[in-house]
């Protein structure tokens, strides 16, 4: 077996551990009534984050792909109740891994393969939560990607 496929494997156990944490903070953002100005539920991940955290983030987005809050006593809230950082845990995986990994070899890119297998591991999520249901658009992508992953049709799309 491969370093890639090996690695792949440590991370999609450490991911499915999670799966019963994720899915219902996912339904509870399927079902929420939003506010009229958010058009899409942006998922970011932020691939440094998963030796320190949940290293993906909920983004409200307006027509203008925009970050839309509602403001309360002039104070800007999130238009949902859920934690925009979905989970708190201190890692999906411990950074041993990721350097047990690097150690072999040091073109290996462990973000790459974690960040995809992540996507494919929360759509599904996501799918189990009601996602199909969901009435507005929900895309899950690295940040600064330029292709993100439409969660409502299941496939993969440009950024714009």
């Amino acid at each position: 077996m491969s370093i890639e496929q090996e690695f792949k494997e440590q991370v999609i156990k450490h991911l499915e551990k999670l799966s019963d944490h994720l899915k219902p903070v996912l339904k509870e953002l399927i079902e929420y009534d939003y506010p009229e100005e958010v058009e899409t539920l942006a998922f970011e991940i932020f691939v440094d984050g998963f030796t320190s955290e949940f290293p993906v983030r909920a983004f409200f987005m307006d027509k203008d792909n925009s970050e839309h809050f509602i403001y309360l006593n002039g104070k800007a809230e999130y238009p949902s109740s859920v934690d925009p950082g979905l989970l708190k845990i201190d890692q999906v995986y411990p950074y041993e891994l990721e350097e047990e990994y690097t150690d072999k070899d040091e073109s290996f890119d462990p973000w790459q393969i974690a960040t995809n297998e992540l996507i494919e591991w929360f759509s599904k999520c996501w799918q189990a939560a009601g996602g199909k249901a969901f009435k507005l658009k929900a895309n899950i992508a690295p940040h600064d990607s330029n292709h993100e992953f439409d969660l409502v049709e299941g496939k993969w799309q440009e950024r714009w």
